[in-house]
């Protein structure tokens, strides 16, 4: 029997355009609680991000969160923990990544209750450091995912039937298999079943694929919920089941990067390219906000600047700017109305900062306008069609 341990991460942007935020919540994540009321064989691990559930709420789309918590409450899918706004977590300090994750279980508590107790936790865009494992273990997980690639900087080499431990942190590690979750994941599952036996299957993707980035016309989930061969189930069980266990040190990476990557030294390239002048402006302002509204704890709108510092964070915004390939996209990665919503949350953090010293602004508002030329300099110049 085919053993298929499946992860799903949901997101959007805090700046992500309302129209689309509605069809991604009725083409993906109704279907996802339409699927969990029709089967009792649905066994799944399932993270959804406290920038969605804010949006979630405030749109008054209540009916999917209620449909999660009824699936939690029959066991059909357990919750773990993220940060927040999706922030790229190795590249903030410890006192940031803290802060993002406990935004995130104070919404996801406030929203879930007592149903929302997390064991495992998910780091955005699976992007791995040591930094910001000894923070997650410290918040009291047990367990993390990554892709397989973190494991020694190749890929495979994963023995799925080990549970792997991060030597001297003693937190847990679950591998995605890459080839498999890259693609359209109950199909291909379908396909193994036919074939093999005796197989574990760990899968990890964006929630997003299911409905919204693919329609499933042949209806292959549905064919997978039928199939007697297959057992589903949540990683925590997973986890129990399995009794081998081997010590390791991950490298620095994420569910993106190429061999070529962490062989550079630049595991995180789609949101911080030492080679895209458009990173380093983006990182400059990121950080030069976080520090000067932090300064300024005493000032009546810090918790205004505060809010805005953290959804100017998301990964979204560097991402946009990447100006590479993805594994998932054929095009090149960019959007440049995502990147400026982005860079204005940051800079309005700073103007929204009641006292805070003139050359202070300007040096902020400098880098914001560099931002700006660059984007739209190398949207015309590159990436318009005509």
């Amino acid at each position: 029997m085919i053993t298929w341990i499946n992860f799903l991460h949901l997101y959007q942007p805090p700046h992500q355009n309302g129209f689309i935020f509605g069809k991604v919540v009725d083409e993906s994540y109704r279907r996802i609680v339409r699927i969990l009321n029709l089967y009792d064989e649905v066994n799944f691990t399932l993270n959804i991000s406290g920038s969605l559930l804010e949006q979630l709420e405030f749109y008054q789309n209540m009916d999917v969160v209620d449909g999660f918590k009824k699936a939690v409450s029959e066991e059909k899918i357990e919750l773990v923990s993220s940060a927040m706004f999706h922030p790229i977590l190795p590249l903030l300090n410890k006192n940031e990544i803290q802060r993002q994750i406990d935004l995130n279980n104070k919404i996801s508590e406030r929203l879930f209750g007592k149903l929302f107790q997390p064991k495992g936790f998910y780091l955005p865009e699976m992007c791995y450091s040591l930094n910001a494992a000894e923070v997650v273990k410290e918040m009291g997980f047990e367990w993390i995912i990554l892709d397989e690639i973190s494991l020694s900087g190749k890929v495979g080499g994963v023995d799925f039937a080990k549970i792997y431990e991060i030597e001297n942190l003693g937190l847990k590690v679950i591998f995605r298999n890459r080839a498999i979750s890259n693609s359209f994941v109950p199909q291909k599952v379908n396909e193994i079943a036919a074939d093999d036996r005796d197989k574990i299957i760990i899968t990890a993707t964006d929630g997003e694929l299911y409905g919204h980035h693919h329609w499933d016309l042949e209806r292959h989930i549905e064919e997978n919920f039928a199939n007697r061969n297959i057992k589903r189930l949540k990683i925590s069980d997973y986890i129990k089941q399995i009794k081998n266990s081997e010590k390791i040190n991950p490298v620095n990476s994420c569910w993106e990067s190429s061999e070529e990557d962490i062989k550079n030294d630049n595991p995180y390239s789609f949101w911080n390219d030492s080679e895209n002048k458009l990173h380093k402006l983006l990182w400059d302002l990121a950080y030069f906000s976080i520090n000067i509204v932090e300064e300024n704890k005493d000032d009546k709108n810090y918790n205004i600047a505060r809010s805005l510092a953290d959804r100017g964070l998301t990964s979204c915004t560097f991402w946009s700017a990447s100006e590479k390939k993805s594994f998932i996209w054929s095009d090149v990665v960019w959007n440049p109305d995502m990147i400026e919503s982005g860079a204005l949350n940051l800079i309005r953090a700073i103007r929204s900062l009641e006292k805070l010293d003139t050359n202070k602004r300007t040096k902020a508002e400098k880098i914001f306008l560099d931002i700006v030329e660059n984007i739209w300099t190398s949207h015309w110049e590159k990436h318009y069609r005509n």
